[in-house]
């Protein structure tokens, strides 16, 4: 049997664990941003499926370089589009692009798709209402593998 002074502490241990599983079991996963180089690898597969082959608008400097690099051309009316700020997706969205982001943070303003690492592993996170909206069709074995939200 425990003592007086070895109960208080094994009570507040036991009283304690519960929550503090709790919090850690509804924190979030660690995500994070997909490189620039990598993340155009993907859009230049991504504008192939959505029929724009070859194509992506795009304003960011580091991205047009990447994409170049891709021998992907930078070309306004494609029908892909990428977007790194809030005014950038709404821009693009307005054109009825397929705006691919930088983060899930810019579905709120109409980004349809978003890569991002999760605890280390790339995903690819899609906003089905943000892709009707676009009027891109994307092939059922892209949808397949993308995480919708």
């Amino acid at each position: 049997m425990l003592s007086r002074f070895e109960f208080i502490p094994h009570l507040l241990h036991r009283a304690l664990r519960s929550p503090i599983l709790v919090i850690l079991a509804t924190m979030p996963l660690a995500a994070e941003e997909v490189s620039v180089q990598e993340a155009a690898k993907f859009l230049m597969i991504l504008a192939s499926s959505a029929g724009s082959e070859g194509r992506v608008a795009c304003k960011e400097l580091d991205m047009v370089i990447q994409l170049k690099k891709q021998e992907i051309s930078v070309d306004a009316k494609a029908n892909v589009a990428w977007a790194f700020s809030q005014a950038q997706t709404k821009f693009y969205l307005g054109e009825k692009k397929l705006v691919v982001c930088s983060s899930r943070k810019l579905f709120a303003d109409g980004g349809a798709i978003a890569f991002e690492r999760i605890n280390g592993k790339l995903t690819i996170f899609c906003n089905l209402a943000n892709l009707e909206k676009s009027g891109v069709h994307l092939p059922e074995s892209f949808l397949r593998i993308a995480v919708k939200v």
